[in-house]
């Protein structure tokens, strides 16, 4: 055998002799990689499932292509299927109604049509008992369920929002179904719920369809083509005397939630990224102590023959070794860890996950992470520690240390009473690159943490102004017919706890492009220009004048979405079918969703009706036990005027349901932050774990000279300490990018929130406690370790 041979045989086999003899620092690195692609294996997995299921689960329901909210009958129906664009066509009714469950009074949305049962657009999935809803009966989506404490079997009081002239009907509810269309009842804080035609005739309503849903021919991807398509419908509705209100064409393909979740989801890609460069990190300072560790065998390795690169291989092959087990251990954990992130936030789509898997392409790109992040993170280490020469390698490593400044630590530290806390202090900066990168790696940990703290705090700021400042208001009622104010106003005001009453009126709005197709409609609300029921904070121009001039105020998402309304412009808008130009007068902050505002007087001109179907209500109390009270006792006084109300709600309710869908950003972010941390602490274990074998034969010296289990527990926790108190000083500053970063992506998902230039003080104390306790947990083992380690065994090691 020759001797290349022979020496590469010995190699292989001092290879996995360190891999025995250095089973803790094997651990570290193995683990440092399979929290890393954890962290982002997780995401990559979620993001993959979910694009499969909101794609091709929301396709596989034929979503409708536009959806027109128009009086349907057979005719029209007929008519619409025979138009050659057109390839299905469906009409349904919808109206809002009150249902009692166990939990009491909710809000609902009801759904019915002849055809439910065998329709092809924006199919409904049966989950368990009934379906189609029979006679008198109720089926209900499963997104309502836990929001309304209902479930099948249960019999609940059901009762039109216009129908006050009938008493509630008890209904069973016989089956759960689920309709993928439909954002979910518990984030809208509604009641869905699917009823036959006799039962919604039964409940006093009218059974004419009120929706025309179509599904173009060709380019069913197309918007311009779909929209083109639904004007065409909307003609010869109008052609047949029917009068369309309103045409919707979301997004072709794509759930009304998913660009909220691809962003979300794009962020926490962002933080998976980080844990893996984190990770890197960790390999990084881990093979970096090992070379120093075995600087001297490297040399007796070169002395006997072994090149540079013969060495680097080796340590290389290791490396790749320790990532593939890693990545056998993270992909599966990986996987499940997926399974239920995704199951969670399919449930926000109102998608079911469990018949879908995730693509192989995902699996194997975790695996070829796994296998080159180790190589690559050890490349430089590798190369440096492999370039010394023979003569230095075989000193007695003076050459290898970096300076120990401890003359003038303990010249500062001359009387004190604690010497094991200076040898902390001066065992901190001894390693001053390996303390730099652990510092780092827990900083980045907790300025994300900070910042989506910050997030969360900014947030619930916006909430609360929205809610309390911008929004003086606390309950809203709509009426079935138009009323007069002047007749109306009065009579609400006369209930005992009201405050303030104003009338408003709205409709539905679209921009008329210059090609004659409609931008997605948006609210258009006539507000009195003397309101004290909202302060919206203008951003730009002035507010609404006096009069029924065409005039325009538009809020800051609606403009995003829509940036040809600048102020000063003079835009066409079609509001209920009637096509006028308008104005911008300015622009204000209104809240998450798109908006805009008129004069009564110009908005009644436009529809050629002078009375109003709204009210807004202020009351004299702040309790939203009281508001609900006297919301009642504002419906009861109607009910005796035989006023139909088509549907009451209250504000505060409604703020419950603005914040679940704004906090859930800042909780998946929290998490994200808190793994990020946990990558910190392993990098602070990994250092102390390190550091105590480096200095075995220090500790035997303290020994020797008498020291206590508890003077040595003091010199690691206290190192522990001071590395991780030095992360909590330089994520401060470091969290303020975060947070402003985050803010503005928040801003452009979800709604504007507030930048924060200074971390929350409370997230701060927060963080202080949290790298305290990773500091003491980090150093707990290496601390026990450096405890049992003996006078006699410290001085035998070299």
């Amino acid at each position: 055998m020759s001797s290349g041979s022979v020496l590469l045989g010995a190699r292989w086999r001092k290879v996995m002799r360190d891999v025995w003899l250095h089973k803790a620092r094997t651990v570290l690195v193995v683990l440092a990689i399979v929290v890393g692609i954890v962290g982002a294996g997780a995401v990559l997995d979620t993001w993959s499932l979910l694009r499969r299921v909101t794609r091709e689960g929301y396709l596989a329901t034929n979503p409708p292509s536009a959806t027109l909210r128009v009086s349907v009958d057979s005719t029209l129906l007929a008519r619409v299927r025979l138009l050659p664009a057109v390839r299905a066509a469906s009409a349904r009714r919808t109206v809002t109604a009150r249902v009692r469950t166990s939990t009491g009074w909710h809000t609902a949305l009801l759904f019915s049509g002849a055809d439910m049962g065998a329709s092809d657009i924006g199919r409904i999935e049966a989950v368990s008992g009934m379906w189609p809803p029979a006679d008198g009966t109720l089926t209900i989506e499963k997104s309502s369920l836990e929001f309304s404490s209902a479930a099948q079997g249960d019999s609940v009081e059901l009762q039109l929002s216009s129908g006050v002239t009938t008493s509630p009907l008890v209904l069973p509810i016989e089956g759960v179904a689920r309709d993928a269309g439909l954002a979910p009842g518990w984030m809208e804080h509604v009641v869905y719920g699917f009823v036959s035609p006799a039962t919604l005739t039964a409940l006093g309503g009218d059974a004419t369809p009120n929706q025309l849903r179509i599904v173009v021919r060709d380019a069913p991807f197309d918007r311009d083509h779909i929209r083109r398509v639904a004007g065409e419908v909307a003609r010869l509705a109008g052609s047949l005397g029917h009068e369309v209100t309103e045409v919707d064409v979301p997004v072709p393909g794509r759930h009304m939630h998913a660009g909220q979740m691809d962003s979300l989801l794009f962020t926490q890609g962002a933080f998976g990224v980080l844990s893996l460069l984190l990770s890197a990190l960790l390999v990084v300072n881990l093979m970096t102590a090992m070379l120093v560790g075995q600087t001297r065998e490297i040399g007796v390795m070169k002395a006997i023959g072994a090149s540079a690169w013969q060495i680097a291989a080796q340590y290389l092959a290791l490396a790749l070794v320790l990532g593939l087990v890693a990545a056998a251990i993270a992909i599966p954990v990986a996987a499940a860890i997926a399974w239920q992130y995704a199951a969670f936030s399919a449930e926000l789509l109102n998608f079911d996950v469990s018949n879908a898997s995730i693509p192989l392409g995902a699996l194997l790109v975790q695996a070829v992470v796994g296998m080159l992040l180790p190589v690559l993170a050890a490349l430089l280490p590798v190369w440096r520690g492999c370039r010394i020469s023979v003569n230095d390698a075989l000193r007695d490593g003076a050459s290898v240390h970096e300076p120990t400044p401890s003359g003038w630590i303990m010249t500062l530290g001359r009387g004190a009473r604690s010497r094991p806390f200076l040898l902390s202090l001066r065992n901190t900066l001894r390693r001053r690159q390996r303390a730099a990168l652990t510092v780092t790696t827990l900083a980045l940990g907790g300025a994300v943490y900070l910042g989506a703290l910050g997030l969360r705090t900014s947030i619930r700021d916006s909430v609360d102004v929205l809610f309390t400042e911008q929004l003086q208001l606390d309950m809203s009622l709509r009426m079935v017919e138009p009323f007069d104010a002047s007749v109306m106003l009065p009579l609400v005001a006369s209930v005992d706890g009201v405050a303030r009453v104003e009338a408003w009126s709205g409709a539905q709005a679209a921009v008329e492009e210059a090609d004659g197709l409609l931008s997605p409609a948006f609210a258009v609300t006539g507000l009195p220009d003397t309101t004290m029921l909202v302060r919206y904070p203008l951003i730009d121009g002035a507010w609404l004048g006096p009069g029924d001039l065409p005039e325009i105020v538009v809020n800051a998402r609606l403009l995003a979405d829509q940036p040809a309304l600048t102020v000063g412009r003079a835009v066409s808008l079609v509001v209920n079918g009637q096509s006028q130009v308008w104005r911008v007068r300015g622009v204000v902050e209104s809240g998450p969703s798109p908006a805009a505002y008129v004069s009564p007087a110009a908005l009644a001109r436009v529809l050629g009706e002078s009375r109003v179907r709204s009210l807004t209500v202020r009351a004299s109390s702040r309790s939203l036990a009281e508001q609900s009270e006297l919301l009642q006792r504002i419906r009861d006084r109607f009910g005796e005027q035989g006023i139909a109300v088509a549907n009451a709600s209250l504000v505060g309710a409604n703020r419950g349901a603005v914040e679940d869908h704004l906090l859930m950003v800042s909780g998946f972010l929290l998490v994200m932050s808190e793994l990020a941390i946990v990558i910190g602490g392993l990098g602070l274990m990994s250092t102390m774990s390190l550091a105590v074998l480096e200095r075995t034969r220090e500790i035997g010296v303290l020994r020797a000279i008498g020291a206590s289990h508890g003077a040595i527990l003091v010199m690691v926790e206290g190192e522990s300490l001071l590395l991780a108190l030095a992360s909590w000083l330089v994520a401060i500053p470091l969290s303020l990018p975060v947070s402003v970063l985050l803010g503005q992506a928040f801003g452009r998902i979800m709604m504007p929130v507030p930048v924060r230039w200074t971390p929350d003080p409370q997230g701060v104390l927060v963080w202080l406690v949290l790298v305290v306790v990773v500091s003491l947990l980090s150093a707990a083992l290496p601390a026990q370790r450096a405890m049992r380690i003996t006078t006699g065994e410290a001085l035998a090691a070299r």
